[in-house]
C-alpha cells in the first residue's frame, strides 16, 4: 500500500471529529466510491465507473486517487492479460461499514418513503 502523499490539508486550528472526516468522505461520488467496495473484495475502474452511472471518468479517477492518498483505498496493479487496475478498500477504509449502514438507515427512515421512493439516480446527485 502507497503512503498518502497528498493528504488532505486541515487548518492549523484543531476542527471538529465530524469536519475533518467530512473533508473526506463529504466529497461528491466518495461516499458513493466506499458503498460500492465495501460489497465486493475488488473493483475495476469500469465496474465502479459502470455502477455509479454519471460520473465522469476525471472525477472517479480523482476521488479514487485521494482516497488512496488518505489511506481508505488500495490500488492493485494486476499484471494479466490484459492488465488492468483493482480498486479495494483498506482496513481503515472497512471501518467505514457501520457508517455507511447508519446513514442508509437514517435515509430509508427519513427520506426514502415508500410514498415517495427516491430515484437511485437523485441519491447519487446528492
Amino acid at each position: 500500500m502507497r503512503m498518502p502523499t497528498h493528504p488532505v490539508v486541515l487548518p492549523d486550528e484543531l476542527p471538529c471529529p465530524v469536519e475533518a472526516a467530512a473533508r473526506i468522505i463529504g466529497r461528491k461520488w466518495t461516499l458513493q466510491i466506499v458503498h460500492r467496495l465495501l460489497n465486493a473484495s475488488n473493483k475495476r475502474f469500469c465496474e465502479l465507473q459502470e455502477e455509479l452511472g454519471g460520473v465522469n471518468p476525471s472525477t472517479l479517477s480523482s476521488r479514487l486517487k485521494m482516497l488512496e492518498d488518505e489511506g481508505l483505498v488500495m490500488r492493485e496493479q494486476v499484471s494479466s492479460i490484459p492488465p488492468h487496475v483493482e480498486y479495494s478498500l483498506t482496513d481503515k477504509g472497512r471501518e467505514l461499514t457501520p457508517v455507511i449502514a447508519e446513514l442508509s438507515d437514517w435515509s430509508q427512515r427519513w427520506i426514502c418513503s415508500e410514498e415517495e421512493p427516491i430515484a437511485e439516480a437523485q441519491l447519487r446527485a446528492l
